[in-house]
C-alpha cells in the first residue's frame, strides 16, 4: 500500500510526537508499505532521509491554532487547499509512473493518509474521502484552548464523521468524545517504544547515599516541573535531574537556584539534553512525570518502565489509563506538590521500588512495544470498513 503522512505544524521540536511518527513510518515501511511524507515539519524533514523514506517539503502557511491564525484561515484556506491538492495529485500521478509499479493496482494511488495537523484535516479530508482514500487523524497534541475555543471546531467535528481518529491514550479518546466525536470513530492506540533509542552498554544504578529522581519533559507550565521541584525541597535525601528545553526555562532556573540555596547544596540539576537516554534512565531510582494538565501519553514514562525504572505519573497523563496504581506505577492527583511528595517518600523503601519496577517492566513489554503499535495500525489500515472502538493496550 502507498501510505501518506502529512504534518504542517506551527512549530516543532524533537519530542514524543516526532519520535512516534518516525517510528511508525519506519515500521510500516519494513512491513512492505510504500511510505511517503508531505509537509513542513522541520524535525521530520531532517530525520526522514535517515530512515530511507520518501519526503516532499511543502509550505502552505500557519495552521489555525492561534487567534490570528484561526481568523486569517477564513481567507487563507483557499490557496492552502489548492497547494495541498496539487501536491497530492502529483504524488498520486508519480506512483503510477514509477517503473515496476504500472501493473500493481495497490501502488497506483494513495490508499491511506495519516493527517497529523489541523490544516489538512480541515482542508483536505473531504476531498481525500471522495477520492476513495482511507483517512486517519492522529492526535498527539495536548487538548487546550487552541482546540476547545477554536472557531473551526464545529467544522472539525463534522469532518470527524468521515474518518477514524486515533488517540494515543484512553484519556485523550474520552476528551475527544466529550468534544462531540462519534465514539465508534475514535480509537486509542498507545505509543510504542523503539528500544534502539534506549540501548546502552553503560549500565548504571542509583547512588546508595540518596534517591536519584529524573524528569524528562518540555519546560512549560503544563508539565508541572515546578511542582516536582517544590515536592522534593523538604526531602533531604532526594536529588533531582531535570532534562528538557522550553519557554519556561528562565523561571524554572530561578526556582532551582532558590531551592538549592535553601537546601544548602546542588540537589537539583537542569540539563537541556541527554545523549544516552538509556543510560540516564538506568541511573535513576525513580522517574517522575508531574504533568498538571492533559498530557496525551507520556512516552518517557513508558521508556523508563521498559528500562526497569519505577515511575510516578499524575492522573492527567494518558499513560495512567494503562497502569495500575500501586502495582506497576504510582498514580497521583495532578497539580499537587504534596501528592508528589508523598509518593516519592513512599518510594524510599527499596522493596517498593523493586516490586513496582518489575511489574512496570512487564507492563511495558506487554503494552508499549513498537511491534505491537505497528501491528495495530496495520490492522486498521487493512480493514475494509471503519471499525468500532478497540483498545489493544487494555484488552490484550
Amino acid at each position: 500500500m502507498r501510505i501518506l503522512f502529512t504534518r504542517f505544524p506551527l512549530s516543532s521540536a524533537y519530542g514524543g510526537a516526532e519520535v512516534q511518527t518516525l517510528s511508525l513510518m519506519e515500521g510500516l515501511r519494513k512491513r512492505g508499505h510504500e511510505v511517503v511524507f508531505l509537509g513542513s515539519c522541520p524535525v521530520l524533514l531532517d530525520w526522514i532521509p535517515e530512515l530511507d523514506l520518501e519526503k516532499h517539503e511543502l509550505r502552505i502557511g500557519d495552521p489555525p491554532v492561534t487567534a490570528w491564525g484561526a481568523l486569517s484561515f477564513f481567507w487563507r484556506q483557499f490557496f492552502m487547499k489548492y497547494k495541498l491538492t496539487q501536491a497530492i495529485k502529483k504524488l498520486t500521478d508519480r506512483s503510477a509512473s514509477i517503473p515496476g509499479m504500472r501493473d500493481r493496482q495497490d501502488l497506483k494511488r494513495l490508499s491511506t493518509i495519516f493527517m497529523l495537523s489541523l490544516s489538512e484535516k480541515i482542508l483536505f479530508t473531504e476531498w481525500a474521502v471522495q477520492k476513495g482514500i482511507k483517512v486517519f487523524w492522529i492526535e498527539h497534541d495536548r487538548i487546550g484552548h487552541w482546540l476547545t475555543h477554536n472557531p473551526w471546531l464545529s467544522r472539525l467535528r463534522q469532518l470527524s464523521n468521515l474518518v477514524t481518529t486515533i488517540c494515543v491514550s484512553e484519556l485523550s479518546r474520552k476528551m475527544y468524545i466529550d468534544l462531540g466525536w462519534d465514539p465508534k470513530r475514535v480509537i486509542a492506540i498507545p505509543n510504542g517504544i523503539d528500544e534502539r533509542r534506549l540501548s546502552s552498554s553503560n549500565e548504571q544504578s542509583g547512588n546508595k547515599n540518596f534517591l536519584h529522581i529524573g524528569c524528562v519533559a518540555r519546560l512549560s507550565p503544563d508539565k508541572g516541573i515546578d511542582l516536582l521541584i517544590k515536592a522534593i525541597a523538604d526531602l533531604p535525601t532526594v536529588h533531582l535531574t531535570i532534562v528538557g528545553r522550553g519557554n519556561d526555562v528562565q523561571s524554572l532556573t530561578t526556582l532551582i537556584e532558590q531551592t538549592n540555596t535553601q537546601c544548602h547544596g546542588e540537589r537539583i540539576l537542569l540539563r537541556p539534553f541527554i545523549e544516552d537516554l538509556g543510560s540516564f534512565y538506568r541511573s535513576l531510582d525513580i522517574l517522575v512525570l508531574p504533568s498538571r494538565e492533559h498530557d496525551p501519553f507520556g512516552l518517557v514514562a513508558a521508556e523508563a518502565m521498559l528500562c526497569g525504572v519505577p515511575v510516578i505519573v499524575t492522573d492527567t497523563c494518558g499513560i495512567a489509563s494503562y497502569l495500575r496504581n500501586g502495582i506497576d506505577a504510582l498514580i497521583v492527583a495532578s497539580n499537587s506538590d504534596l501528592a508528589l511528595q508523598k509518593a516519592i517518600f513512599s518510594m524510599h523503601d527499596p522493596n517498593v521500588r523493586f516490586r513496582i519496577a518489575q511489574e512496570g517492566q512487564k507492563t511495558a513489554r506487554e503494552k508499549f512495544t513498537l511491534e505491537k503499535m505497528v501491528d495495530t495500525y496495520e490492522e486498521y489500515i487493512r480493514a475494509t470498513c471503519i471499525p468500532c472502538h478497540h483498545d489493544p493496550g487494555v484488552s490484550k
